[in-house]
């Protein structure tokens, strides 16, 4: 008797290290018979409300389809002819499609079933996020009905409970790695519009007296400042953005992104010059292309609601245009920028999906950009600025 409780123990142990339960709050379960029925739907649903008080009304049946489906029934009958303790889950995987479909028909119930076999009382896991058993436990045929149901309902089904799902709920937790993160690459590819704001002045580190210097100097003469080492002493230092962007990531870690800005600044001059009273606009755009690497973390506090903050750093080239006119329609002598700065950036965003396709980013960074080239007469070798940014993003998904 000693052996045979030892070896029942064991065996109980051993089917009983795989796959995680879903325990579903007011969940619907099927008790599917090979033979004699060794629970009752009365007592299942009484030990699953006592072990779990969390897990609501659960609803218990007998499977009398799946006991009634010739199909099924031969399925059932080679379970019992092969369960053995040497075997593993994989190897009781059904072949028939038709018993394939049935299971993959379960939605969010869970499929018990139950037979005899070299005079122990076996009991199967099923549901339809696998083809083989999630869970096995071996019983003495001694065990009534009520005690055999407060082992299962404890050990199977005390964990907390979720909210049942949707089609589309299941669809996405289907999709999900499993607990041995044997997962297949997700691959995620977006566009996107943004808008912001960006500046000179950065918080906590440009000094003051760097900043003044910069927002008090104006043009004189066209070409007269007091510095020409940044281009903020001669355009508006402050402006709003626009910018269309384009990406992609693999594992919802890693993942880069293509990005145009647009946006334009005045010219800071000194309207005590009387020299511009003739002036009709003078403003500068500035063009901007960046490649960023981007690293991601992804967080699911809802199905259907994504969290995911993210750092990247970014390759920019920056470009200059000047546009400037006078009444009388002749070309005024002004001053000239660099052809093209080149720098970087560090960003840090916050992106929101939902529904798995639509997005909102916040992002904000710092951005540096340079010459490498002295060339005599062009002023303004460089800009730094900080900038805020929301987009509105259109995902595309796949593995």
């Amino acid at each position: 008797m000693f052996k045979d409780t030892v070896k029942l123990i064991a065996i109980f142990m051993a089917f009983n290290s795989y796959a995680q339960t879903a325990v579903w709050k007011d969940g619907e379960f099927l008790l599917w018979s090979h033979g004699k029925r060794y629970i009752s739907p009365a007592d299942f649903c009484f030990a699953l409300r006592y072990e779990n008080e969390k897990i609501g009304n659960p609803n218990c049946y007998e499977a009398g389809d799946w006991e009634r489906d010739t199909t099924i029934s031969l399925y059932a009958k080679w379970l019992n002819a092969n369960l053995s303790s040497r075997l593993s889950v994989e190897d009781l995987r059904p072949r028939n499609q038709h018993v394939i479909e049935r299971l993959r028909t379960l939605k969010d119930k869970s499929l018990i079933f139950s037979t005899v076999k070299d005079n122990q009382a076996w009991f199967l896991l099923f549901d339809e996020t696998s083809l083989e058993p999630k869970k096995i436990a071996v019983f003495p045929l001694s065990a009534d009905s009520a005690s055999v149901a407060k082992k299962i309902a404890s050990g199977w089904f005390g964990g907390k409970p979720q909210i049942r799902l949707t089609d589309s709920e299941r669809a996405a937790k289907q999709r999900e790695p499993d607990e041995y993160f044997a997962e297949q690459p997700m691959y995620d590819a977006w566009f996107g519009i943004l808008s912001g704001w960006n500046k000179a002045y950065i918080p906590f580190l440009t000094p003051k007296s760097w900043y003044k210097s910069k927002i008090n100097s104006r043009i004189k003469n066209y070409n007269n400042v007091r510095d020409s080492a940044s281009a903020w002493s001669f355009i508006e230092d402050s402006s709003p953005f626009y910018g269309a962007y384009i990406g992609g990531a693999v594992y919802d870690f890693i993942g880069l992104e293509f990005e145009f800005h647009h946006s334009k600044h005045n010219a800071k001059i000194d309207e005590s010059d009387e020299i511009y009273r003739e002036l009709l606009h003078w403003n500068f755009t500035r063009y901007e292309f960046l490649l960023s690497l981007i690293f991601m973390r992804v967080f699911m506090p809802h199905p259907q609601i994504e969290i995911e903050p993210y750092a990247s750093a970014s390759i920019i080239y920056s470009f200059l245009k000047e546009d400037i006119a006078l009444e009388s329609g002749e070309e005024p002598k002004r001053f000239e920028f660099e052809d093209y700065y080149r720098g970087v950036a560090l960003n840090l965003g916050l992106r929101t999906a939902f529904f798995k396709n639509y997005a909102l980013n916040l992002r904000t960074g710092i951005a540096n950009r340079g010459t490498s080239t002295v060339v005599q007469n062009v002023i303004g070798s460089s800009t730094t600025d900080v900038y805020v940014a929301a987009g509105l993003e259109y995902h595309f998904r796949w593995r």
